[in-house]
């Protein structure tokens, strides 16, 4: 019996490498004490940017 290979398959695979992709670049990064400033940086404006509009909504 043979099986061929759905869209679904190829969407997990793509998800994979992606996951592991990404997961590479969070070490390199993190592992970087200036790439760590830049992302700690970037990730705080916008939690702040999130905090603002929440606030404002719940006006």
């Amino acid at each position: 019996m043979e099986t061929s290979a759905t869209g679904m398959d190829a969407v997990l695979a793509a998800t994979d490498t992606i996951t592991s992709l990404l997961s590479k670049v969070w070490s390199v990064m993190t592992a970087n004490p200036l790439l760590t400033v830049i992302l700690a940086s970037g990730l705080l404006s916008i939690g702040l940017a999130v905090f603002r509009k929440v606030k404002r909504t719940a006006r």
